[in-house]
């Protein structure tokens, strides 16, 4: 059809829509967006997004997989695990929850690695962020400095976890902890026992600072001992002691997530009796660190749970067969902006 043939109330009536959407798009042009608001806008398309998954599993011996549901992404933080042995307490030689993908890799075992035990873990994901890994051999309470350079705008989470002793030996287990340093852009971290000395009786009568004083062997968070061989990682060679310490190799997971996701940082501490009846104040969205402690001397391990969902209620524990040793434990992590959750 060709221009002359259209009958001019039609013509007419393009005109008026044509001029409608010019109008339209004048005043589009005329509406300005406040520049803080513009600012807050870009901030959260530059944060992502964050979900969650979880792996379960019951049974395994020494150490196995676990599916995640869903699969995970490269950047995720650990907001909750449990380890815990089904045929009582055990000395310790390996012990982990590392992200992998579709699955958790758990490990939990003495020497012989035939013990059952069940896993779960709990993950956050996010769509923007860095992740890392690092691994070294110490002894005692150690530093290990983070390979990925900070990041503006980003905070450090912790992604998975692994201590393991030399093969052929186990432990009991004094002291362990997994703590991250965002403004260092550090790893601490320790795994200790009382390497066959009894502090008990000396506890009661010096207290613990003393105690240790008196076997020459330090306590976790008395002394801070930086040995880590990061020769010996690349072999896989744990040595029997680093310093005066049992030796162990450590793998950090790590990752830094936009600090725009985060809507506030939370800190959980106590003794022996708050494990069984914590509830946190905000939720635990990523984990920062952890540390826990028996005060009397080193034990078997039966489980160790933090912010473990169980049944829709969150489990914390650090226990051999029983709950009646005293202990201390600190916890820290995020909470994050629900309002950026996928």
């Amino acid at each position: 059809m060709k221009l002359r043939d259209v009958p001019v109330r039609t013509l007419s009536r393009g005109a008026l829509c044509l001029g409608a959407l010019l109008a339209s798009a004048s005043l589009l042009a005329q509406v300005r967006i406040p520049a803080q608001v513009q600012k807050a806008l870009k901030a959260q398309a530059d944060a992502g997004t964050w979900s969650e998954s979880a792996s379960t599993v019951n049974g395994i011996t020494g150490s196995g997989n676990g599916a995640n549901q869903p699969a995970l992404p490269q950047v995720a933080a650990l907001n909750g695990f449990l380890l815990s042995f089904n045929n009582g307490d055990h000395k310790l030689r390996h012990i982990g929850v590392l992200a992998d993908g579709r699955f958790t890799r758990f490990a939990y075992a003495d020497r012989n690695g035939d013990d059952p035990f069940r896993a779960r873990a709990g993950w956050t994901t996010f769509t923007r962020g860095i992740a890392g890994e690092v691994s070294a051999v110490g002894g005692g309470k150690f530093r290990i400095e983070l390979p990925t350079p900070r990041p503006e705008g980003h905070v450090l989470v912790l992604r998975g976890f692994e201590f393991r002793r030399a093969d052929g030996t186990d432990a009991n287990l004094r002291n362990i902890s997994v703590k991250l340093d965002g403004a260092l852009n550090i790893a601490e971290v320790s795994l200790t026992d009382d390497q066959g000395l009894d502090f008990r009786g000396l506890e009661r009568t010096l207290g613990a600072a003393g105690a240790s004083a008196a076997a020459g062997v330090p306590l976790p968070g008395l002394v801070e001992l930086a040995h880590a061989d990061l020769a010996r990682v690349a072999a896989r060679n744990i040595p029997q002691m680093v310093g005066r310490y049992r030796a162990y190799r450590v793998t950090v997971q790590y990752a830094w997530i936009p600090r725009a996701l985060v809507q506030q940082e939370g800190t959980l501490a106590g003794g022996t009796g708050d494990l069984g009846a914590i509830t946190p104040p905000t939720p635990v969205h990523a984990l920062q660190g952890f540390e826990f402690t028996f005060d009397n001397s080193d034990h078997h391990l039966l489980t160790l749970a933090v912010n473990a969902d169980e049944r829709g209620k969150r489990v914390f524990a650090f226990q051999d067969n029983n709950r009646d040793d005293p202990l201390r434990w600190t916890v820290t992590y995020l909470t994050l902006n629900p309002e950026l959750r996928r």
